[in-house]
């Protein structure tokens, strides 16, 4: 068991002590207005990537209003940083879809969704993981499990720190004033 804990977390520190170093990985996806973004595009604002959907009912809203809130204590403007919510569910997150759930959160958000396909490739770079649980009713409703990392993002486009939906919003405010700074 102890040699467990210990390999973890050598892997643990390993992987975020090469974020720092390490450039993000480079996606472009359809965002809520319907424009192409692009991560590389953002350079000189830092960035903080989160994948979710619109359904979700608990870890997706309070993480997106942590980081709305964490950006906007710190006075971010929409030049400094902004908050990327990539889908995960791209079947139901239209870009119209996407505008009117992230127009619920007061900062710089901007919803992102794409093709299937898209969505998979950036997910697989990220190393998130998610999966659809069907509707035990069956009906056509259905929910998402997924995993709940922020990944944040310097104005170099290097990756920088990894938060789960877990961390706290003091967390979150102290490591985008690092970002910000």
């Amino acid at each position: 068991m102890k040699a467990s804990l210990a390999t973890a977390l050598v892997l643990a520190s390993a992987l975020l002590g090469g974020c720092a170093h390490h450039a993000a990985p480079d996606f472009t996806l359809t965002s809520d207005t319907g424009a192409p973004w692009t991560l590389s595009a953002q350079r000189g604002e830092a960035v903080a990537v989160f994948f979710g959907f619109t359904h979700c009912d608990d870890t997706c809203p309070d993480t997106l209003a942590k980081l709305s809130t964490a950006m906007r204590a710190d006075g971010a403007s929409a030049r400094d940083a902004e908050i990327a919510f990539v889908t995960i569910d791209p079947q139901r997150d239209t870009p119209a879809v996407m505008h009117r759930y992230i127009r619920r959160f007061d900062g710089p958000v901007v919803g992102l969704t794409g093709t299937p396909a898209q969505i998979a490739a950036v997910m697989r770079a990220y190393h998130v993981w998610a999966q659809k649980i069907p509707d035990p009713h069956g009906g056509s409703n259905y929910d998402e499990a997924h995993s709940a990392f922020t990944f944040l993002i310097d104005r170099n486009g290097n990756m920088r720190m990894i938060h789960n939906d877990n961390d706290s919003l003091r967390d979150f405010r102290t490591d985008l004033a690092i970002l910000l700074r």
